[in-house]
């Protein structure tokens, strides 16, 4: 069990470090269930197209953007992690036109790992807006 939890955490940090900080896109097939499925944003596409989907429009928005990783915390097949987001507003994003300034979210989120993939998310945090 702490060897499968250790793998779970390592995963959810593959999301940040790379995924996004590192914009590589090309990881979403190997991190996320075909079947992922967002709780917490309805709109988003069912699968990795929808994660695909977001972390393009994130590289869009905030070319720069950061992703710290404050706690993570985890327990059978679920990782609870904190963080904090930082970037600059330099390219269109939910409809919003560039403005140049620097921006800051932080986030909780939940996820649950099925067969060494993040199947489920929940999260709770400020909107992502310059």
């Amino acid at each position: 069990m702490v060897i499968q939890t250790e793998n779970n955490k390592r995963l959810v940090r593959l999301v940040f470090e790379q995924g996004i900080n590192q914009q590589r896109l090309e990881l979403v097939d190997t991190l996320f269930s075909a079947h992922f499925i967002d709780h917490s944003t309805p709109d988003q596409l069912p699968g990795t197209q929808g994660v695909k989907d977001y972390f393009a429009a994130i590289y869009t928005g905030f070319p720069d953007m950061q992703v710290t990783i404050d706690d993570l915390i985890a327990e059978g097949d679920k990782i609870a992690v904190r963080t904090t987001w930082r970037g600059t507003h330099r390219g269109t994003y939910a409809h919003i036109e560039p403005t140049g300034n620097q921006v800051v979210r932080t986030m909780l989120q939940i996820f649950r790992i099925v067969d060494d993939k993040i199947a489920e998310e929940w999260n709770e945090g400020a909107e992502l807006l310059a």
